[in-house]
């Protein structure tokens, strides 16, 4: 495992990264500290779940922005291939790129719904950060499963959920919640649409989905585990921003439970449903004698004084 080290990037490349996310008219200097701890948090992620180190991992950013993650990757030893549908941002994340002689990291303009395994394969680790609540469902549901096909050990998704579900939608018999997000008037030119960077690239509606139904998904879809992180923190990080890794593996089996093999998730959820409705609950019955119990201690007391305990 390599250790860690601090490369000093130019004063270009980090005023590149201090005005990451800011409004789309960045002509006012303004330093976004918070992508820092962002960007710690993915790199810590990748450092402990991937099955090698960083000189050996192919990993792929989609919707990469100004390349930020994939720069930070790529200084490590990452063979690092970075996408995005506008050039604007990512343009200027290439020449930083360029300037620092990074020749393991390849900037590519790609819309990443129409990239699928037999474009892009191979890849470890795959970035899907500050994207997915930008597509609409439809594309959401093509999307996901190219990115499982695409990655070999894990993918990290960065992205808002609703709090609460407000629509429900339909995909191969399974119902999903969420809410629209209103991204663009449905009349504006494609122009207007793609002018605007912190945006969707042009679908008028997005899709964010709850939490439990992004789960869900990323479980239908095939991923194994899927974890949210917690650590590294991410202070101010709102309760609708969460940080997930869904890691593409192997199903097991277990000997001590076989009961639980070869069922899906909703066979066991209504297999424990009716077992927890088949055990006879003991808890009234417990506290009803726990109360005849005292009742009896309190009364043998209270005798000696011709007084009774009736009701407890």
């Amino acid at each position: 495992m390599l250790s860690e080290r601090v490369y000093s990037l130019d004063a270009d490349t980090l005023e590149l990264f201090a005005l990451k996310g800011t409004e789309d008219d960045c002509s006012a200097p303004k330093t976004n500290n918070g992508n820092g701890v962002k960007v710690r948090r993915v790199m810590q992620i990748i450092r402990d779940f991937a099955k090698k180190s960083f000189d050996q991992l192919r990993i792929l950013d989609l919707a990469c922005g100004e390349g930020v993650f994939a720069i930070e990757a790529a200084l490590r030893g990452a063979k690092v291939v970075a996408m995005d549908a506008r050039t604007e941002r990512m343009s200027k994340g290439a020449k930083a790129a360029e300037r620092l002689g990074l020749d393991n990291l390849r900037f590519e303009q790609a819309d990443i719904r129409n990239i699928n395994v037999g474009s892009h394969c191979g890849f470890d680790v795959v970035l899907f950060l500050g994207i997915l609540y930008h597509l609409d469902h439809h594309d959401v549901f093509s999307v996901l499963p190219n990115i499982y096909e695409i990655c070999e050990q894990f993918v990290v998704i960065d992205t808002n959920i609703a709090l609460r579900g407000k629509f429900q939608i339909q995909h191969n018999g399974q119902s999903y919640e969420g809410k629209h997000v209103r991204e663009h008037a449905d009349d504006d030119p494609e122009e207007v649409r793609r002018s605007r960077l912190l945006s969707s690239l042009d679908n008028p509606l997005s899709f964010w989905f709850t939490k439990e139904s992004l789960l869900r998904l990323l479980k239908d879809v095939g991923f194994t585990s899927v974890c949210e992180c917690k650590v590294p923190f991410e202070p101010f990080k709102p309760e609708s921003r969460i940080t997930i890794i869904a890691s593409k593996g192997q199903p097991v089996r277990v000997s001590s439970y076989p009961w639980v093999n070869d069922k899906t998730e909703d066979e066991i959820r209504l297999l424990l449903a009716s077992s927890e409705k088949a055990v006879p609950r003991k808890t009234e019955a417990t506290l009803s004698g726990v109360k005849q119990f005292a009742k009896a201690a309190v009364n043998a007391i209270l005798h000696r004084f011709g007084l009774e305990l009736r009701r407890m």
